[in-house]
C-alpha cells in the first residue's frame, strides 16, 4: 500500500532544518526522531503552512520512514502537525489571530509563572547556560544570523522554564511552544523586531540574576505579548497563502 504522505512533492525547505542523525544507545530511532522534530518546530526552523514528506525526511535525517512516520502521528496528536488536503499529507499547522490571541494568553500565565519561580530557584549552573543563550542570540543579531538567533530564542526560554524545576508545567508550555514556535520567524520578519526582542531578554537576563522575581516575569510577558501584536497583522495574509508548496 502507498503512503499517503510519503510523496507528496512537498518543500525541499521543510526539510533543510533536519540534520543528518547520530543515534544514541539506549533510546529508541523514534525517540529521537520525535525529539528532533519537538526541537525543530519549538525553535520556528519550519513555518506555518509547511508540508512534510517522509522520503525527503528520511534522505535529511539518515533513517528509515517508519520511525519518522510514528514521530508525526505523535505530534499530530499533540498539535505540533496537522493533517492536510486531499493527499493527507502531514503540515505544519497555520493558526489564526483568534487562536493566537487565546495562546498567548495562557502563555502569559504560565510563562509568566514560569520565570517568576526560576528566578527564585535558578543556580548559577543553569544562569551560565541562559546567559550563554542570550550571549548567541546577540551574535545572532550582529550578524543578520536568523537560524542561529531562532535556535537559542527557543533554548533561551527552555533553560528560563526548566530551571523552575515543575515538570508538569514545563510540559504544558512546550506543548503551545509546538503551535507557536513555528510564528516565531514570521514574528522577527518586522523591521525593528529582533532589537525589540533583544531589550526584553536583557531585562528578563538581569531579573534573573538579580532573583527579582517580577521584573523576570514581567519581561517575559512583554516579549510573548508584543511578538503576539506584531504577528497579528501578518496571519491573515499566511493564512490566505497556505497550502502551497514552499518548493
Amino acid at each position: 500500500m502507498k503512503d499517503s504522505s510519503a510523496d507528496t512533492g512537498a518543500a525541499v525547505a521543510a526539510v533543510t532544518p533536519f540534520r543528518p542523525m547520530h543515534l544514541e544507545e539506549g533510546l529508541t530511532t523514534q525517540a529521537q526522531v520525535y525529539a528532533e522534530f519537538r526541537r525543530v518546530l519549538m525553535s520556528g526552523s519550519l513555518r506555518p503552512g509547511e508540508e512534510l514528506s517522509l522520503r525527503q525526511l528520511a534522505a535529511a535525517l539518515g533513517v528509515s520512514t517508519t520511525p519518522i512516520r510514528e514521530a508525526l502521528r505523535q505530534l499530530e496528536t499533540e498539535g505540533g502537525l496537522e493533517i492536510h488536503g486531499g493527499n493527507r499529507v502531514y503540515r505544519v499547522p497555520v493558526i489564526g489571530a483568534e487562536e493566537l490571541a487565546e495562546i498567548r494568553d495562557i502563555r502569559v500565565q504560565l510563562e509568566g509563572m514560569a520565570t517568576e519561580s526560576a528566578a527564585g530557584a535558578i543556580r548559577p549552573a543553569q544562569m551560565r547556560l541562559i546567559t550563554n543563550a542570550y550571549d548567541l542570540m546577540c551574535r545572532a543579531v550582529e550578524t543578520n544570523d536568523v537560524d542561529l538567533y531562532l535556535e537559542n530564542n527557543w533554548r533561551f526560554h527552555s533553560l528560563i522554564y526548566q530551571a523552575a524545576r515543575r515538570p508538569t508545567l514545563l510540559g504544558i508550555i512546550e506543548r503551545l511552544w509546538l503551535r507557536t514556535g513555528p510564528l516565531v520567524r514570521l514574528a522577527i520578519s518586522k523591521a525593528g523586531r529582533l532589537d525589540q526582542s533583544m531589550e526584553l531578554h536583557a531585562a528578563a537576563l538581569e531579573g534573573l540574576q538579580a532573583r527579582d522575581r517580577r521584573a523576570a516575569r514581567e519581561a517575559i510577558i512583554r516579549d510573548i505579548t508584543e511578538a503576539a501584536r506584531d504577528l497579528t497583522g501578518l496571519l491573515d495574509t499566511t493564512k490566505k497563502g497556505s497550502g502551497r508548496s514552499s518548493s
